[in-house]
């Protein structure tokens, strides 16, 4: 009679249900050996069931052409320190004992089914160099002459043989010893072939969704082992149709998963527009980034990026749990959903949308940073005029939150929308005005969908709003009629460009208000050849992009 593993102590299993079967909770050893072979049966059609705690600890029914054939698995998990010997495997329990009770025996002993038996022992002990020959395949050159020496051996201790009249050295021959370790690593092993099995069939699981699937299929093989030999024996066994069609729905839950905590902002994409000039004050918090679109064959390259920045609002304008769900077949679907968004949002110009959708793309494309999706399409119940972005910017000495103003100023307009941006930071910092904005960071924020950051206590409604603003960065991103581009392509005109950004950002830096002394600013300046053409451009394609839609 096979024996059952409930702990780390050998316990013989008797006829009835009660003792061993009975007597297993929850997830042990065996359990662990048991999901090993039915991974195995999932990937390896051969294999067509697994029986939990019938003939053996475990039986695998295996089909060669038409041919099929049992495997007996022995599960051992005694406690020792030594490794498993000859002496311990073909021990008697008891003193005089005659009966066939040593391990290779009553392994033996469970061929009385099918004829071709093949032998397994899985232990977490390994083995000695006098029985290393079992751990190699049986077919192996290096394995035969040393297994047949050993099978003479047991013959020569043991005259017993099974109902099939096979003896000990048959048993030597046909027998496997699987080393399978600690439970911590079989379970280990175990994931990652449920993980490689899943990529195979072009799924990508989470961690965490491994672990679930793992779970769920040691709830099968419990289930399997708890069930009665004698009210429900079918029960018992798990046949590979059934492992196939659990497994075919545990990777139809994988992506419902893997949407569930999808980063769709961890996607990194080619930056389109060129670094022009770097500049950080750090001792007044102040820093300056200037941009380029370049030219190409000596024409700056309007059109490009009014297209380049067309891809970047179904990102702006829809949440994390949306984007996660694109699929390359339902990207049209996506934009469309985007350009509806911004379409309701009425009273947002066509200039306003581009500077809006320039800070978005800087911020992303140079900071990595994970934005506060729709914000710039969230209407404020008290009417107060919010930022138009938020991003989590993950940085080494702590993550930041940036909440940014964009504006275009043509040259007639320049002086009034600075005016404008100056007057509109005088209030940022009011502890009100900070309130709202952390309601609506917190009403739209989709925590599952973004990595872990260090401000979870600081976006806390509970929190004063003085650690807010210690994590505060206001990025300020002026696109603006530049005097250079305008004139035309030149050899120098990124030395020249570099000139005129140093002076708008020396002229714009001190009319800043003096509040904002007690944050990070940082200005993206994105000199334009001429904002109403590039404005011109970027409305036709969006409404191109919804016609064609």
């Amino acid at each position: 009679m096979a024996t059952t593993e409930v702990t780390l102590t050998e316990i013989d299993a008797p006829t009835s249900d009660a003792g061993g079967v009975a007597a297993r909770r929850g997830f042990k050893y065996q359990d662990h050996v048991a999901a090993f072979f039915v991974l195995s049966m999932i990937a390896d059609e051969r294999l067509q069931c697994v029986e939990c705690e019938t003939a053996d600890d475990i039986l695998l029914i295996w089909k060669d052409g038409r041919t099929e054939f049992p495997e007996y698995v022995q599960v051992k998990t005694t406690e020792s320190d030594k490794k498993w010997s000859l002496a311990e495997i073909t021990k008697r329990p008891g003193t005089k004992n005659r009966s066939p009770t040593s391990l290779v025996e009553k392994s033996l002993l469970c061929d009385a089914g099918s004829t071709g038996a093949l032998f397994r022992v899985v232990s977490r002990r390994d083995v000695n160099k006098n029985l290393a020959c079992l751990t190699l395949p049986r077919d192996r050159r290096q394995r035969v002459l040393s297994a047949a020496d050993l099978g003479a051996k047991l013959v020569k201790k043991f005259s017993t043989k099974s109902s099939n009249g096979n003896d000990l050295a048959y048993w030597t021959k046909r027998m496997i010893w699987q080393v399978a370790g600690e439970m911590v690593s079989l379970k280990a092993g175990n994931q990652q072939s449920l993980a490689h099995l899943a990529e195979q069939s072009g799924a990508n699981p989470t961690h965490s969704h491994v672990e679930t699937i793992y779970t769920d299929l040691l709830r099968m093989v419990d289930d399997a082992a708890h069930a009665s030999k004698v009210t429900d024996p079918e029960k018992k066994v798990i046949k590979r149709e059934q492992g196939l069609a659990w497994w075919k729905m545990r990777l139809q839950e994988t992506e419902a998963a893997r949407k569930r905590t999808s980063k769709p902002y961890r996607v990194r994409t080619e930056a389109f527009l060129a670094e022009l000039h770097q500049l950080t004050e750090v001792d007044i918090r102040r820093s300056l980034t200037s941009y380029d679109a370049r030219y190409e064959q000596k024409k700056w390259r309007s059109l490009q990026l009014a297209d380049h920045l067309i891809d970047w609002l179904p990102e702006l304008a829809l949440k994390a749990s949306d984007l996660v769900s694109v699929q390359h077949l339902r990207m049209r679907e996506k934009t469309r959903y985007a350009l509806r968004a911004i379409k309701r949002k009425r009273d947002l110009s066509p200039e306003q949308l581009l500077a809006e959708t320039l800070l978005h793309a800087v911020v992303r494309q140079t900071l990595g940073s994970e934005p506060i999706a729709c914000k710039l399409f969230y209407q404020s119940p008290t009417g107060l005029r919010s930022f138009g972005s938020a991003h989590i910017v993950h940085a080494t000495s702590g993550d930041e939150l940036w909440l940014g103003r964009a504006s275009v100023a043509t040259a007639e307009s320049y002086n009034e929308v600075i005016g404008s941006v100056i007057v509109e930071l005088e209030h940022v910092l009011d502890a009100d005005f900070l309130k709202e904005e952390r309601e609506t960071i917190l009403t739209l924020r989709e925590p599952q969908h973004l990595l872990p950051t260090t401000l979870e206590a600081a976006l806390s409604k509970n929190t004063p709003i003085d650690d807010l603003v210690s994590t505060l960065c206001v990025p300020v991103l002026i696109g603006y009629d530049s005097a250079i581009l305008s004139a035309g392509y030149t050899e120098d005109y990124r030395a020249r460009l570099i000139e005129e950004v140093t002076c708008a950002y020396n002229a714009l830096k001190p009319r800043l208000p003096a509040a904002l002394q007690a944050v990070k600013v940082h200005i993206f300046l994105i000199p334009i050849e001429c904002v109403k053409t590039l404005s011109g451009q970027f409305a036709e394609l969006i409404r191109g992009a919804d016609d064609g839609l």
